[in-house]
C-alpha cells in the first residue's frame, strides 16, 4: 500500500474536525510513514527472495524505492523548513531584545539630558565667565554636529550655526534654549511627508538643508539682540525691548515655518493673501487653515520654551503672558511673510512637471509676485518687522 502524504493527512484530519498539523507536525508525519514504508519494504523483500520471482514482482520493487526516494527528499525538505522556523524565532526574540535595550536606552539619554538641562537653566546665567563661554561652546558644536550629520545644516550653515549658538547661549541660557527649540522643531517638521512635498515644489531640497545664507537669515539678527542684551545687562532700562525682539524675531522664524511645513500637506488648496483666490499649494503668499493655526502653534511654542528657562533660572523671570504674545507674533510674521510673498516674490507653475517653483524661467507659467525678493529676504524683512513689533509690546506689557 502507498503512504499517505502530510498534506492528506493533515486535510483528513481537518474532515475528521481535529486541529491540522503544523510544519514541525509535518516533518513527523513524514519521518512516521518514510519508516513504516521502509520496514514494509525490507519484508516485502525478504517474503520475494525466490528464484521464481517475476517480473511484476520487480516492478513493485522499483515503485516502492521510487516512493522512497521521494519520501527521503520530502522528509528533508520539511526538516529544513523546521530549521528555518527555529531560525526565525530566535531572530524575532533577538530583535525583540534589540528594540527592548534601544528603548531603555532612549529613555536613559533623554532622562540625562533633561538632568544636563535641568541644572544648567538653573546655574548657567551664575556661571564664571570663562565657565559660560566654554560650555556655550561646547552646546553650540554639539547642535551644529547633529545639524551637519542629520542633513539638516550644509558645511557652511554648520560653521555659521556654530557661531549663532555660542554667542546666543553666551549672552542668556534662555535665549539658547529658545534656539533649540526653533531648530529641532522645524528640523522636524521639515522632514515630515517629504515625498508629498516634492511632487509640490520644484525647488524642494530633501531634508531642507539649509546654508550659511539661510542660517543668518534666521538667526543673524536675533544673535545680534542677543549680544546687545548681554552688553546692556537684564537691568537697563531696553533691556525689555531688546529681549521682546528677540523673541519676536524666533516667533516670527518659528511659526513661519512650521506653516509653511504644515501647511502644504493641506488637502484643501491655500487662498492668494492678496486675492482670497484659490492657487496652488506651494505658491508664496497662499494661507490655509492649516498654516495659519500652525504659525500660532509655532509662535507659541518659542514663547514656552523661553517661559519653561526663565522658571528654572537664577535671577531670570517672565510673565505667563509671554507665550500668547509670542504666539500672536508667530501669527502675524507668518501673515507678513505671506503678504510679501504674494507681492515681492516670484510663484510661477512649471507646464512640464506642474510643480511651483520660485524663480521664472522657460516653461514656468507666473502665478503671482515680483522678481523682486529670493526667499531668504523675504523671511529677514518679516522677522524683523514681527521683531520690532513684539519688542514694543513687551516692554509697554512688561513681561520681563
Amino acid at each position: 500500500p502507498r503512504p499517505a502524504m502530510a498534506g492528506v493527512s493533515a486535510g483528513r484530519s481537518r474532515a475528521r474536525g481535529t486541529k491540522p498539523v503544523g510544519a514541525k507536525g509535518a516533518c513527523r508525519s513524514i519521518d512516521r510513514q518514510s519508516k513504516g514504508l521502509r520496514s514494509r519494504s525490507t519484508s516485502s523483500a525478504r517474503g520475494r527472495a525466490k528464484p521464481e520471482a517475476t517480473s511484476a514482482s520487480a516492478g513493485g520493487s522499483k515503485e516502492e524505492e521510487e516512493v522512497l526516494r521521494k519520501l527521503s527528499q520530502a522528509e528533508a525538505g520539511a526538516r529544513k523548513v523546521e530549521e528555518q522556523l527555529e531560525d526565525m524565532e530566535g531572530v524575532d526574540r533577538r530583535e525583540r531584545r534589540r528594540r527592548a535595550r534601544g528603548g531603555v536606552a532612549r529613555v536613559a539619554k533623554m532622562a540625562a539630558l533633561g538632568l544636563v538641562a535641568g541644572v544648567l537653566c538653573v546655574y548657567f546665567d551664575v556661571f564664571p565667565p570663562l565657565a559660560k563661554h566654554v560650555t556655550s561652546l561646547a552646546l553650540a558644536g554639539a547642535i551644529a554636529f547633529r545639524g551637519l550629520s542629520k542633513g539638516s545644516l550644509s558645511p557652511s550653515g554648520s560653521l555659521t550655526a556654530l557661531f549663532v549658538g555660542w554667542a546666543t547661549f553666551s549672552s542668556c541660557f534662555a535665549f539658547g534654549v529658545v534656539l533649540i527649540g526653533f531648530f529641532f522643531s522645524s528640523s522636524a517638521l521639515t522632514k515630515l511627508k517629504q515625498d508629498e512635498k516634492a511632487k509640490v515644489e520644484k525647488d524642494f531640497k530633501k531634508d531642507g538643508q539649509r546654508d550659511h545664507l539661510q542660517v543668518l537669515a534666521n538667526g543673524g539678527a536675533p544673535t545680534v539682540l542677543a549680544l546687545a542684551h548681554w552688553a546692556a545687562g537684564p537691568s537697563h532700562p531696553l533691556s525689555p525691548l531688546v529681549a521682546g525682539a528677540f523673541l519676536g524675531y524666533y516667533a516670527c522664524c518659528c511659526g513661519d515655518t512650521w506653516s509653511s511645513e504644515v501647511g502644504v500637506l493641506s488637502p484643501s488648496d491655500p487662498i492668494l493673501i492678496t486675492t482670497l483666490r484659490r492657487v496652488r499649494r506651494g505658491t508664496n503668499g497662499g494661507v490655509s487653515a492649516w498654516g495659519l493655526l500652525a504659525s500660532l502653534a509655532g509662535g507659541g511654542f518659542v514663547g514656552a520654551c523661553f517661559l519653561a528657562a526663565t522658571a528654572l533660572s537664577v535671577g531670570r523671570t517672565a510673565a505667563v503672558a509671554t507665550v500668547p504674545v509670542c504666539a500672536a507674533a508667530g501669527l502675524l510674521g507668518s501673515l507678513v511673510d505671506s503678504l510679501l510673498g504674494a507681492t515681492l516674490q516670484f510663484s510661477g507653475v512649471e507646464e512640464a512637471t506642474m510643480k511651483v517653483s520660485n524663480r521664472p524661467g522657460e516653461g514656468i507659467v507666473r502665478i503671482s509676485g515680483l522678481n523682486f525678493l529670493n526667499n531668504d529676504a523675504v523671511n529677514l524683512l518679516s522677522a524683523v518687522l514681527t521683531a520690532l513689533a513684539t519688542g514694543l509690546a513687551a516692554s509697554r506689557l512688561k513681561l520681563f
